[in-house]
């Protein structure tokens, strides 16, 4: 998770044209780049397979700090959708797992004692993990959640944006980047035209509100 976080906060950097404040070592080498990138298909047709072509929502006439901070508010609330859509989707899995588990005790005429001496008991740190896996992991949600409303807070301020207001949320990025939660493929392909329609539509309502 450190690599890629260092590795996407790199393109971050790129895109928004920020000063790099410290080398991160975690970042591959030069080496490692090269072996990763050596395709045949160029650079923007792999962008294009992607669907990562103007991902992020950028209006050239909008100031340039206020589409940089329109773009880190975007990151950060993006990841927050994403990651509660899998806490609701394990805990729906947990739910009925639990549920289908207690209905075959019952039906199978087992003694209470015996549902939970021979049930209940033997799982009960699974189901006591998965809720502390579900409580940290919405946990992180929140904290992504809190940085998108404290950039939307200054975005619709009449007070411009600073520098140093872009790179320490970027810093901050980068801090929870490190330890976001493992989000499965197919949610995120199920999730990512609603997410993204959504982000779109919040970058536009956020520069008209300035306009």
């Amino acid at each position: 998770m450190t690599r890629a976080a260092a590795i996407q906060e790199e393109l971050d950097l790129y895109i928004f044209d920020m000063p790099k404040t410290i080398e991160r070592t975690s970042l591959p080498t030069l080496e490692e780049i090269e072996l990763l990138v050596r395709s045949d298909v160029s650079l923007r047709e792999a962008a294009i397979r992607e669907e990562l072509i103007n991902w992020y929502d950028v209006d050239p006439s909008h100031p340039a700090a206020e589409t940089v901070a329109i773009a880190q508010r975007a990151n950060a609330s993006y990841t927050d959708s994403l990651i509660r859509s899998a806490v609701r989707v394990w805990a729906a899995v947990t739910a009925i797992w639990l549920t289908g588990l207690i209905v075959w005790s019952a039906l199978s005429g087992l003694a209470f004692g015996l549902i939970l001496l021979g049930v209940m008991f033997p799982v009960l740190p699974a189901v006591l993990d998965v809720a502390e896996y579900l409580r940290s992991t919405w946990r992180a949600a929140q904290d992504r959640g809190d940085l998108a409303k404290t950039i939307q807070s200054r975005i619709e301020d009449d007070q411009p944006i600073s520098g140093q207001e872009l790179i320490a949320w970027q810093v901050q990025m980068y801090d929870l980047r490190r330890t976001t939660p493992q989000v499965p493929d197919w949610l995120y392909k199920l999730r990512r035209n609603t997410n993204e329609t959504a982000m779109h539509a919040a970058a536009a309502r956020l520069r008209s509100k300035k306009k």
